[in-house]
């Protein structure tokens, strides 16, 4: 059989594999086309500089993938691998608040064990609240331990938004609407003890994140009564849901999109609220954490992307068959090794259905740019910190210390907590001041410094 006559056939049966009707997956939404705004051009505020060169290693090798960060006090609280929310102190200790799952039996064995990931400080106790893609949201006591599930994946109680119910909607369509959790994520804590929540994606696990991008958007944005104990969904088909955070006063929330590399509003308060758009979009990388404060807040970009390095969901959202066909080629692949270990409960297996998909499995794909914006809550962005020594890519979040000069950074793939020494021009420009040029902003600080 000669080249060509091979190079044909597999054309045809990958043809066939994309356009065939009835095959795996079944997605919530079908695939289509999608539009995404292309990321800004690094210039001006967004210009390349090395203001977080040199990042610090806190904790190296003891600290197994510190996605979400929360900082009260001389306390800093980090969600790591594991199913583990831990505390580290100003002095180098690290005490494990508590653990969501069961042991692990690996780094592959996430889905068993858990991964938290986002977490915000309760208002109404001594807790955090923090979201895990695979075992659901949890009250957790900072001091003793105790934890209360309030969000399970199998059993949420979700409801439709009431600007979103209509006595028109079919039984299915809000079915639909009100499908359970697949990937809680994020979480932002309001005043009177009620959450806003992201639920990633429906149609793959966390640990099938590529698949999941490669599918049409299936992401949602909720709030959690705390007296009723029930989800309401406030945004549907958001491409990767991720961090969340609440303006000051609680007139909107925001979400973060990975795949759309944008954030969404959803407005609370006035004439608009019960309604949503477009925050701010074309933004130079993948949507991660959010965290603010009274004057703005800060975005982390986990995959930078820009005109010489583009986003691959991206280069392939217009493509719906490519999505389609890629993604059956991932479930083929993984299928006989899912069986094997729902026959035997091989770790073998276990590994191999881990990897297949894993977003991880990319990381040295990522550009070397690490970066973490600063925005006010009129969507401007006010600063833009960049690193160009893969000392701190792949960033999560970006987390002041208060009362110093710290920038601490998280990451879903490193085995450290970053941290950053913010130059002079970099907090006087969170102070709402004016830029010293005599003082260029690219200047990173020193390791002996840090």
């Amino acid at each position: 059989m000669g080249l060509k006559s091979k190079l044909f056939k597999t054309g045809v049966v990958l043809l066939l594999i994309a356009v065939l009707p009835g095959l795996p997956p079944k997605t919530v939404f079908p695939f289509r086309p999608i539009s995404i705004v292309p990321a800004r051009p690094l210039a001006g505020v967004l210009a390349p500089n090395q203001l977080l060169n040199g990042a610090e290693r806190l904790h190296e090798g003891g600290l197994q993938q510190p996605e979400g960060i929360a900082v009260r006090g001389n306390a800093t609280y980090v969600t790591v691998y594991g199913g583990k929310i831990l505390e580290l102190g100003d002095q180098g200790s690290v005490r494990t608040v508590a653990k969501l799952g069961p042991d692990c039996v690996g780094t592959y064995s996430e889905r068993i064990c858990g991964r938290p990931l986002g977490l915000d400080f309760d208002t109404k106790g001594n807790n955090l609240i923090v979201a895990d893609p695979y075992l659901g949201i949890w009250q957790v006591h900072i001091k003793t331990g105790d934890k209360k599930l309030l969000v399970p994946k199998d059993k949420a109680i979700i409801v439709e938004d009431r600007e979103q119910s209509s006595s028109s909607s079919s039984e299915a369509a809000r079915k639909l609407r009100t499908r359970q959790p697949n990937i809680p994520n994020g979480v932002a804590v309001a005043r009177n003890g009620d959450f806003y929540w992201s639920d990633t994606a429906s149609d793959f696990i966390f640990e099938d994140a590529i698949q999941a991008l490669l599918c049409n958007p299936s992401g949602r944005l909720l709030h959690y009564s705390r007296a009723e104990g029930r989800s309401r969904v406030l945004i549907d088909e958001v491409y990767g849901a991720n961090g969340v955070v609440l303006s000051p006063d609680e007139s909107f929330v925001l979400v973060g999109e990975l795949g759309g590399q944008l954030i969404r509003r959803y407005y609370l308060k006035g004439p608009k609220a019960g309604t949503h758009d477009v925050f701010v979009d074309g933004l130079p990388g993948a949507v991660d954490n959010l965290n603010g404060d009274a004057t703005g807040f800060w975005v982390g970009l986990v995959i930078a992307a820009d005109e010489s390095n583009p986003s691959f969901v991206g280069m392939l959202a217009p493509f719906p068959n490519l999505r389609r066909l890629l993604v059956r080629l991932f479930v083929l692949a993984e299928a006989p090794f899912r069986l094997w270990y729902d026959a035997t409960g091989s770790d073998f297996a276990l590994w191999v259905t881990h990897h297949i998909g894993h977003l991880g499995g990319l990381v040295p794909l990522f550009p070397d740019r690490g970066t973490v914006l600063r925005m006010d809550w009129e969507g401007n962005i006010v600063l833009a910190l960049h690193n160009d020594d893969t000392s701190s890519h792949v960033i999560s979040q970006a987390v002041p210390v208060p009362g110093t000069d710290q920038l601490l950074l998280g990451s879903p793939v490193n085995q450290w907590l970053g941290r950053v020494k913010l130059t002079p021009d970099t907090l006087a420009v969170l102070k709402g001041g004016k830029v010293d040029r005599k003082q260029p902003a690219t200047e990173a600080p020193s390791r002996e410094e840090l």
